[in-house]
């Protein structure tokens, strides 16, 4: 059966910034573009109605000018200036009447009438109402003659009209001439932010064949004085994870370095042996050198698990990938349950002391306990039979303090940087099984967890007491924003 592995079918599609940029601004635009145009029509409209009303008024008071009474007789005597005013506009009809007090017709057209009475006062009205099958904008005012000798009143009302066909074509006329004047800012805006968008991303592309032109093994700061500031956060997390990078590259360097260096010898010894166990016929010889090979592949192999733990106390973020809230007296107290035949083994009194107090703090679990255990498995190693280690637990305010106190040679103060390097010995003690790296291990696990190692001399100046202080979780809340 064969299986076929496509990356490009499961690849996502990156989106392009550009492209979402225009899509976030397009549709707004439309939106905008739409209403627009519809204000500009009405404001257009608008014009065109003043405009035409103007005349239209100037119309009704030339007649109104024209209109007299004499003994009770109504005299309207229309201007050719009334419809002088529409002589260019002649696909329009014009329509006029004027009405006595009574609301009988004196002249024009009787079916023309007012929706409602003007306002005395010589006051114009303006209507838009339908005529005859179409829409006519009309104008009414009410004239008195102060004539007693009319019937039913001394007033006239005055109407005139016309069909708004120049006036919709007109207003339709601006709104096109101002939206072909819009549209073409817009068209012009649209290529000055095409332009400007090309412009603010050049930045980013020169950034971007910075970086693919760098060597693989150039781990230095991206420059982020030619790129925008809102792209600097962005810039100073690249950078900042490039240091974790560069840090992490250089202790897996040194650590291979280092590990092909010192497994070198274990496996040269545990070849030789093998072959001088071959070369033997006597079993007394045999199992005396077989047993010097199984002391020997014991070391190698405890030297092959330190070297891992410390790979692993060195990936600082490894350790931080599987923080969890953890309790540092009971991991002690385990841990020292677990190395406990060893020090029978050897006629040591491992003691343990802890306190009532829960000392809860967030990290790794599996990296503290192998941070105690080289702790304790290098107290019982260094010390003499007969003698004990004392395994205790407290609190200090704001600080879990793990301390383990051996009766053995100590170290000199000239000595206790120098321990923490890795495969150091110090001279006089190499007949001790070790391989130079517990206390380098214990001090990368405790600086992963925020915290500090001291080592002092034992009780009475006799030994080693080593001090390992971590911070609680409440501690990290007040240093750590955002660690929960």
């Amino acid at each position: 059966m064969q299986v076929a592995w496509r990356g490009s079918a499961v690849t996502k599609r990156r989106f392009s910034l550009r492209r979402r940029i225009g899509s976030w601004l397009l549709p707004p635009l439309v939106v905008l573009l739409i209403v627009n145009a519809f204000l500009s029509y009405q404001a257009a409209l608008e014009a065109v109605n003043r405009a035409y009303d103007r005349s239209l008024s100037a119309s009704i008071k030339s007649i109104a000018e024209q209109t007299h009474s004499l003994e009770g007789e109504i005299q309207v005597d229309i201007p050719y200036a009334a419809f002088e005013m529409f002589e260019d506009k002649a696909q329009e009809r014009i329509y006029h009447a004027v009405l006595a007090a009574s609301g009988e017709l004196v002249t024009g057209y009787p079916d023309l009438r007012p929706p409602s009475p003007p306002p005395e006062g010589g006051e114009i009205t303006l209507f838009d109402v339908d005529y005859r099958g179409a829409p006519i904008r009309v104008g009414a005012m009410t004239k008195r003659l102060y004539d007693p000798a009319l019937v039913g009143g001394d007033a006239v009302t005055i109407v005139f009209g016309e069909t708004t066909e120049s006036r919709t074509a007109l207003a339709r006329e601006l709104f096109l001439d101002s939206m072909r004047r819009q549209l073409a800012l817009v068209g012009l805006g649209g290529v000055l932010v095409f332009i400007t968008i090309g412009t603010a991303f050049r930045p980013l592309l020169k950034l971007r064949d910075t970086i693919r032109g760098r060597n693989e093994e150039d781990l230095t700061p991206v420059r982020a004085d030619e790129v925008p500031s809102e792209v600097g956060p962005l810039i100073d997390a690249i950078n900042h994870h490039m240091e974790r990078l560069s840090a992490m590259l250089v202790a897996r360097r040194r650590f291979l370095a280092d590990a092909a260096h010192q497994i070198r010898t274990p496996l040269a010894v545990l070849t030789t042996q093998a072959e001088v166990g071959l070369r033997q016929s006597d079993v007394a010889e045999m199992r005396s050198t077989f047993a010097s090979l199984l002391l020997s592949i014991r070391g190698a192999r405890r030297l092959a698990n330190q070297m891992l733990s410390m790979s692993r106390a060195e990936a600082v973020d490894g350790v931080s990938e599987d923080r969890a809230l953890v309790e540092l007296g009971q991991i002690a107290r385990e841990v020292a349950l677990d190395l406990a035949p060893l020090a029978l083994q050897k006629r040591i009194d491992l003691a343990f002391e802890g306190v009532e107090r829960q000392l809860i703090l967030q990290g790794n679990a599996a990296m503290l306990r192998e941070m105690i255990a080289n702790l304790i498995d290098n107290a019982i190693r260094y010390a003499p039979p007969g003698s004990s280690v004392l395994v205790a637990v407290a609190g200090w305010g704001d600080e879990a303090v793990v301390s383990v106190t051996d009766q053995g040679p100590g170290i000199p103060e000239s000595e206790r940087e120098n321990v923490f390097k890795r495969f150091y010995r110090i001279l006089g003690h190499a007949d001790t099984e070790g391989s130079g790296l517990g206390l380098a291990i214990v001090r990368e696990i405790c600086w992963a967890h925020g915290g500090t190692i001291t080592l002092k001399d034992g009780d009475d100046g006799c030994g080693l007491c080593v001090e390992v202080e971590l911070p609680l979780m409440d501690a990290r809340k007040k240093n750590e924003p955002g660690a929960t």
